[in-house]
């Protein structure tokens, strides 16, 4: 079950004429008989959640207690672009990726991966866990070289 954005939230996103065709069930030709393979929605919604999750988890141990009530819309919506462009890509093997439908899931799941960097800040109560956004200073010992004591008294 997803835990981030329902089915129906999906369906609103996109409309059902849309989620009808990349995931229904039945007759294309016939509205009244097609039903959404809700099975397969909460898959392509639970894979995008999940590469959110991987993604987010360091800086916003909070992610973990969202539930579809208090996401942000825009998290929301980063999640149905990634799992729109998984079900068109899988719907039939056709490949049905229209190219905005590929430019937002490309934008999307760059900002997914930007949260990781911290480059992209998500509107989710609380601090990033681990320090600034962007932060990258590293800091280290290094002990003076011993080369010099190792070759002493050696001639040619």
């Amino acid at each position: 079950m997803p835990r981030f954005l329902t089915v129906d939230e999906f369906t609103q996103m996109f409309g059902l004429a849309e989620v009808s065709q990349i995931a229904g069930i039945g007759n294309l030709n016939d509205p009244a008989g097609r039903t959404l393979d809700v099975v397969k929605i909460d898959a392509a919604l639970a894979y995008a959640e999940d590469i959110l999750i991987g993604y987010a988890r360091a800086r916003y141990a909070v992610i973990e207690t969202l539930t579809p009530e208090t996401t942000p819309v825009l998290v929301k919506g980063l999640i149905g672009d990634v799992a729109r462009y998984r079900l068109r890509d899988k719907s039939g093997g056709q490949g049905q990726v229209s190219d905005i439908v590929k430019e937002r899931h490309d934008a999307a799941l760059s900002n997914i991966k930007a949260v990781a960097t911290g480059k992209f800040e998500l509107p989710i109560g609380g601090e990033p866990v681990n320090g600034e956004a962007g932060s990258t200073r590293v800091d280290a010992i290094i002990p003076p070289s011993r080369v010099s004591g190792i070759l002493h008294g050696w001639h040619s």
